[in-house]
């Protein structure tokens, strides 16, 4: 269906904002032409007949060393801060064979879903140490024949509450990786967490992502002081931050008059909402806060905005199964994106914005960019949201690297 240089012909496919039926022409795993007709042969043809092509999808704010861990912790509370306790307990145990098994179980089925381009944060502190990226580095190289994996150093217990994690983020960072990040929400002196972030950032030259603004608590928004380091770093555009939940609670005119300062220092913001809905508002008696960031909203606003996993089958998040195409699906029952303008929307946060959000710009169906598409059993973008299809064949670099095909069969006990 594909050569293996990845080069391959796509036709009679349906488009994301485009009508009819449309070909592309892929080489050397980069998308050449897209056209109603390409007369040009190829080596390789695959038809589309008449289903929807999207970009690959982009799980851009993932924990792979935290994936499948309900088997092995208490559950009481159901509370964020019994997540971090439980979880930082697990950790303790974790080995390298571990955090690959899990983690090989998730990126597999990831690929299998569509996804080809993913961050995994990457947990380093005093409890597991360089486990994890000792764990996930050997994974990078060897699923890159279907997903494109970046792995961002990530303090997730605080630092300067942790002595010698800074050290440790740095030796991770040396290892080999491609982002630097923290919680500041849970260190005693957030805007100093927030300082050595940037601080390594500039020694490595590499983008940053911070968990920000998350908890449901009354304490003020670090993201001021997240814009003002980024601006005074010269760090504009290399900045992604995930769930900032606490938007949702702002005032619409308090919401308008931060975002100008969001857009101009470039920084991109993720929604996580199967992690959010489940952790936030624990306090609401009545009237319960959805607690998930309004992306919707902030895209209007110029901010570009994306949507990710987070978690699968933790303390953090006890459900879901790693598809980036049913958090679509949910994040347009959340916010109320019923349109076909609003699901168009909805799914370039799952593709070309995620893909923006972790620095990759060269992403969509477009001449020039990489080759990573999915192919739905759906005819419109509406259709594949609203029931995330089962039905895909995944495309990495101009090859096909999964399809998965949904076998349904019905026993009737009436007389024929």
């Amino acid at each position: 269906m594909s050569d293996r240089n990845g080069s391959l012909k796509i036709t009679n496919a349906r488009l994301p904002e485009r009508s009819g039926l449309w070909e592309i022409a892929i080489s050397q795993g980069v998308i050449k032409k897209v056209a109603e007709s390409i007369p040009d042969r190829a080596p390789a043809i695959l038809d589309a007949q008449g289903q929807l092509l999207i970009p690959g999808l982009v799980d851009a704010h993932m924990h792979l060393d935290k994936v499948f861990l309900l088997d092995r912790c208490q559950r009481i509370e159901g509370t964020f801060d019994e997540a971090l306790r439980e979880t930082l307990q697990a950790k303790r145990a974790f080995t390298v064979e571990d955090i690959q098994i899990r983690a090989r179980r998730a990126i597999e089925q990831a690929i299998s879903f569509g996804t080809t381009l993913m961050r995994s944060h990457v947990e380093v502190d005093p409890s597991v140490g360089l486990t994890a990226i000792h764990s996930l580095l050997p994974l990078k190289a060897q699923y890159c024949w279907g997903l494109t994996l970046q792995l961002a150093i990530f303090a997730q217990e605080g630092i300067t509450n942790q002595p010698g994690t800074e050290a440790l983020l740095r030796q991770a960072m040396a290892l080999g990786g491609d982002a630097i990040g923290s919680a500041p929400y849970v260190d005693p002196d957030p805007e100093q967490n927030i300082r050595t972030i940037f601080d390594l950032a500039q020694e490595f030259d590499c983008d940053v992502d911070f968990h920000l603004d998350f908890l449901d608590d009354s304490k003020s928004l670090l993201l001021p002081f997240v814009i003002a380091e980024t601006n005074r770093r010269g760090w504009q555009g290399r900045v992604c931050l995930g769930h900032m939940t606490k938007l949702a609670g702002l005032p619409p005119a308090e919401l308008a008059a931060i975002a100008p300062a969001i857009r101009d220092a470039g920084i991109s913001i993720l929604a996580l909402p199967a992690s959010d809905l489940y952790m936030m508002s624990r306090k609401d008696t009545h009237n319960v806060r959805r607690g998930v960031a309004p992306v919707h909203t902030l895209a209007q606003l110029g901010i570009n905005s994306g949507l990710a996993t987070n978690n699968v089958q933790n303390l953090f998040t006890p459900f879901g199964d790693g598809d980036v195409l049913k958090i679509c699906t949910l994040l347009s029952q959340i916010l109320h994106l019923g349109t076909i303008a609003h699901h168009e929307q909805c799914l370039g946060m799952a593709t070309t914005q995620a893909a923006k959000a972790i620095g990759i710009h060269n992403y969509g169906i477009k001449p020039g960019n990489m080759a990573d598409l999915v192919l739905l059993n759906a005819t419109s973008v509406t259709e594949a949201i609203g029931a995330a299809p089962c039905d895909r064949t995944v495309i990495k670099s101009g090859r096909v690297v999964a399809q998965s095909q949904l076998k349904r069969q019905l026993f009737s006990t009436n007389a024929l």
